[in-house]
């Protein structure tokens, strides 16, 4: 196909769905959803992160990274690693050094080919930047790996988050417990499952320097035979990672089990807590028996029932701009989801006398395709993702931005 063509039908195919969108998607009075970049700037999108400048960085499943100019709606591909892209695995998280550009550094979290027939082979690696603005480009010598672990090619759920914390100047790293969901009967009361083994980085949210050196006040970092870097464990599939600055609070995004009765989640990560997977789930259930209550686990700061399907992809605080735009006042310091299978954003006021998130309400409902990553951006709008849900390129793969005109 020659270029020109192979833009003009891209472009369509981004008309196509916003119009599609636009007549399925519900959302408040005076809020729209606007596309930022489409499927002829970004393949596969997973997540995104923002730089001082505005400018939106993006990975693709497939290896890519991009930088878009989110006023522009340009964009451009500031580098590419090689990636596994067999099952759930693949590029997934991206962080900025906090002082970037100043010190221009972008850390990624991705899958690599594989290790073994039945192994892959896990990596959090930091690049310098080279360039700046629409010139930014990775300079791919540069690559410094500051984790890495073995993980197997039958099991599910990879994690890959990224947070680089702004006070504490260390990066927060989330790993999925790449376990066979079909096998839950046999793991789930054994003690050295990898979601619970302090000797296995499996199911877990890490904590390392930027350099990958271990934070001294790290909770298990002292604990002997047990992996420095964790943080947190007993987590299932922790998607993805978010800060809020006035709280403090960290908060992991969670896909729970696939049962009816199991819970999505948002969790507010505690020093050395335990949330149960898979031994538990939700309020302390025990996960074998359903009916009986399991004691020693952190129960999720906020929770929702699986019922006919669920995928919790995203949460943020909204926090209105300093400028003093931004949405309207019942929304400032409201929790937002996103849940990538209800194809849904929802919104939680949170209760100002317990810290703790109160009965949720719609927000963003309906659309083509479901968000698979949810962030607040520096002008004040909630960015989302939508991906086609496939391991290919499709028409849904968008970042784009939900704007309050009133």
């Amino acid at each position: 196909m020659l270029p020109r063509l192979r833009l003009l039908v891209a472009a369509v195919a981004t008309l196509t769905w916003l119009s599609a969108a636009r007549a399925a998607v519900h959302l408040p009075d005076g809020f729209s959803v606007e596309i930022v970049a489409g499927p002829e700037a970004v393949s596969e999108p997973m997540d995104l992160t923002f730089a001082p400048d505005g400018s939106a960085w993006v990975t693709g499943r497939a290896g890519d990274l991009w930088r878009i100019d989110t006023v522009a709606h340009t964009s451009h591909r500031v580098g590419r690693v090689d990636t596994d892209v067999s099952g759930d695995r693949g590029l997934h998280g991206v962080a900025l050094h906090p002082d970037f550009p100043q010190t221009p550094q972008v850390f990624l979290s991705y899958q690599a080919a594989r290790h073994s027939p039945s192994q892959y082979r896990a990596f959090v690696a930091r690049f310098v930047v080279v360039g700046e603005g629409a010139k930014a480009s990775l300079d791919p010598a540069s690559e410094t790996t500051l984790l890495e672990w073995v993980g197997d090619q039958a099991g599910q759920h990879v994690g890959g988050a990224l947070l680089a914390h702004p006070g504490e100047r260390l990066l927060y790293v989330s790993t999925g417990e790449n376990n066979q969901n079909g096998r839950l009967n046999q793991y789930c009361d054994d003690p050295e499952n990898k979601a619970q083994s302090l000797r296995d980085l499996r199911g877990k949210v890490l904590r390392i320097g930027f350099d990958g050196s271990i934070p001294t006040n790290n909770p298990f970092a002292k604990t002997p035979d047990a992996q420095a870097a964790i943080y947190t464990r007993g987590h299932r599939q922790p998607w993805s990672l978010d800060y809020d600055a006035p709280t403090g609070f960290v908060l992991s995004a969670e896909n729970g089990g696939d049962l009816a009765d199991d819970n999505d989640e948002v969790n507010r990560l505690i020093p050395g807590a335990n949330f149960g997977w898979p031994k538990a789930f939700g309020d302390g259930w025990s996960t074998s028996t359903r009916t009986n209550r399991v004691e020693g686990f952190v129960s999720p700061w906020f929770a929702y029932k699986r019922n006919t399907g669920a995928s919790c992809t995203g949460a943020t605080i909204y926090r209105a701009p300093a400028a003093g735009s931004g949405y309207p006042s019942k929304y400032n310091g409201a929790l937002f989801y996103a849940d990538f299978s209800r194809k849904s954003v929802r919104s939680v006021p949170i209760d100002p006398s317990t810290s703790r998130p109160r009965e949720s309400e719609p927000f963003m409902q309906g659309g083509t395709a479901g968000p698979i990553a949810l962030r607040l951006g520096p002008d004040g709008a909630l960015y989302f993702i939508t991906h086609g849900g496939a391991p290919k390129a499709s028409t849904n793969d968008t970042v784009a931005r939900i704007v309050w005109q009133p």
